[in-house]
């Protein structure tokens, strides 16, 4: 159920970070902040597509899912730091599904 949400809003942070890296204006453009905020949203969408997708031993989940919320959330408090509020907010609702499917102790089944 909060699959959808983690996906839409760590691929809406993604762009978000991608704007705010590019856009000449934005105060943070060409900054190393910014480019690491980029990472850390594409780690959070990465980590997000294995623990969905691969089958993974129990070890590999949890590790996978403590590294998933800490990209998320690491994001979040650098689009803080970089006064981008709205990357903020969706980082940290990703942070919180993220977390939520990480939680899931089985996959989704394939139709």
């Amino acid at each position: 159920m909060l699959q959808p949400l983690a996906f839409l809003s760590s691929l809406a942070g993604v762009g978000l970070a991608l704007s705010a890296l590019m856009v000449e204006g934005s105060g943070v453009d060409g900054t190393p902040g910014a480019v690491l905020a980029v990472i850390g949203a594409s780690a959070t969408v990465i980590g997000l597509l294995l623990l969905t997708t691969a089958r993974l031993s129990r070890g590999a989940r949890i590790a996978l899912g403590v590294l998933s919320v800490l990209a998320a959330g690491l994001t979040a408090l650098a689009a803080w730091f970089l006064m981008q509020d709205a990357l903020a907010l969706v980082m940290a609702i990703a942070c919180a599904a993220v977390l939520a499917v990480a939680a899931n102790p089985r996959p989704l089944r394939r139709i």
